[in-house]
């Protein structure tokens, strides 16, 4: 994802660029170290400078920039299952590993999978947690996390490796935004693969929608613009078996979906750039593609992964409760028109706005249930989270106008909704709008500061956003 080959050496000033191209940064040193030695050693041969650990840039906002020293832990990527003391089946992963990498390893090694999985397995798996990534129905990724080994410095300013496996210090680590320390690697909760039965259906009403949830519980669901109607992709665990048709299915959503829906759009957003055309694809089209009804069994990663990597693209994601998001969602539906220039579009989009952006692509919907931790987005509320995930493919050179979009509907949506942007997508927070929407963001604090006393793991958005400005502290 990166635009630069990774050395066991110090790269001074490589440019480092994310999958989205939205963010660059020009970090003092790289490292890819091999080893947790190695990675000790670089934290003791550098004093006084801070420390960031690179994924594998999968992630739209600043959380992934690396000022000063950048570390590469795509070499630690082991995978190990064990039997925990109560019995329970569990995996020891490298910090750096790839998704797709522990889910193949986990079924190589007794047929277990992960109890969560996101639409995308590119991410190292320490990414993944450190900035909240989930699925549809159940919690993220994060939450299931058991333990987390990662170095950091002593008091007296040595490199140490510690495990931190209890109390509101795993709630810290589990989505940590890498402020605790570098991660090395993470235990978690895995469980017997299992099968997922799945189709699509399309509804008029975000009411239909819901009411069939206690039959899918697993379900994701999309609105789809300029038409305004919902498609539904149901989804629940059964026991199998895998469906006959099932890779005919697999071959179906890849070639429409993943491949043939994506170059329809790249080419009426990037070649074509026609509005007009864009929603008469939506209106008219679309629906077209899709074929309903059609009830697949299959392993559960096979149905809840798709191929969003395969395109480059930039997104917004934003959380909220169940009981605001019927407003929230008629929310985002005005914005769009107003900045479509519609004039079904809210009021306050002001007239610089209005026509500056068409949204092109369905705007995805996924329930997330409350985490046990401190700062991921589902954490610390009494009901379920509804992600309300927008995208855009246009062009790095032309996207003024999503961003504007995107900015306008992050503050309307922290302000009206209680919204909490995802911390790995765009993501335009203040330090005000963290300390409103984070009640246990003191105590994260605390526990950062215990472990990294000096700041010397934050980056400068972290001092910003999560710590109110408050620079690190240099080590003398």
């Amino acid at each position: 994802m990166a635009n630069y080959m990774p050395s066991r050496k110090d790269s001074p000033r490589a440019t480092i660029t994310n999958f989205g191209r939205n963010v660059e940064f020009q970090p003092a040193a790289v490292f890819t170290p091999g080893s947790e030695k190695e990675v000790l050693g670089i934290l003791r041969g550098h004093p006084g400078r801070r420390f960031r650990a690179m994924g594998r840039l999968h992630s739209w906002s600043q959380v992934a920039i690396g000022e000063d020293v950048l570390l590469d832990l795509r070499h630690l990527n082991s995978v190990r299952v064990e039997t925990s003391a109560t019995g329970a089946a569990i995996a020891t992963i490298g910090a750096g590993c790839q998704i797709k990498r522990v889910l193949g390893e986990l079924e190589r090694q007794g047929g277990y999978t992960l109890p969560s999985v996101g639409l995308i397995s590119e991410q190292s798996i320490a990414g993944a947690i450190s900035t909240g990534t989930h699925g549809s129905g159940r919690r993220s990724l994060s939450h299931y996390v058991t333990a987390v080994r990662l170095a950091a410095f002593d008091e007296s300013g040595g490199p140490v490796i510690r495990t931190i496996f209890t109390g509101s210090e795993l709630e810290a680590a589990r989505c940590s935004l890498g402020c605790l320390g570098l991660i090395l690697s993470v235990q978690m909760a895995i469980r017997p693969q299992y099968f997922i039965e799945e189709h699509l259906r399309a509804y008029q009403t975000l009411d239909e929608v819901l009411a069939a949830e206690e039959e899918f519980p697993l379900q994701q669901f999309y609105l789809i613009p300029w038409r305004w109607t919902w498609l539904a992709q149901h989804c629940r665990e059964v026991d199998g078996p895998r469906s006959l048709f099932a890779p005919l299915y697999r071959a179906y959503w890849f070639t429409f979906i993943d491949l043939g829906l994506h170059l329809a759009l790249l080419a009426l957003v990037q070649l074509l750039q026609s509005p007009a055309l864009v929603r008469a694809f939506y209106r008219w089209l679309v629906m077209l593609t899709v074929v309903r009804g059609w009830r697949v069994v299959d392993r559960s990663q096979n149905q809840l992964i798709m191929e969003h990597e395969l395109f480059r693209h930039v997104e917004v994601e934003l959380f909220v409760t169940r009981s605001r998001l019927a407003g929230a969602v008629e929310f985002v539906r005005q914005t769009v028109c107003a900045f479509g220039g519609e004039a079904a579009g809210t009021s306050d989009v002001s007239l610089a706005d209005r026509g500056s952006y068409t949204h092109h692509y369905a705007i995805c919907i996924r329930k997330v249930l409350a985490d046990e931790a401190l700062l991921s987005m589902s954490s610390g509320r009494d009901e379920a989270s509804y992600a309300i995930s927008l995208i855009s493919y246009a062009r790095p050179s032309n996207r003024a106008g999503f961003f504007r979009f995107a900015e306008y509907l992050t503050r309307a949506m922290v302000q009206q909704f209680n919204a909490r942007p995802h911390w790995g997508k765009f993501c335009p927070l203040t330090a005000a709008d963290t300390e409103s929407l984070y009640p246990r963001l003191a105590e994260f604090r605390a526990i950062c500061r215990r472990i990294d006393s000096r700041g010397m793991f934050r980056n400068d958005w972290a001092a910003d956003v999560i710590f109110g400005g408050q620079a690190p502290t240099p080590r003398a």
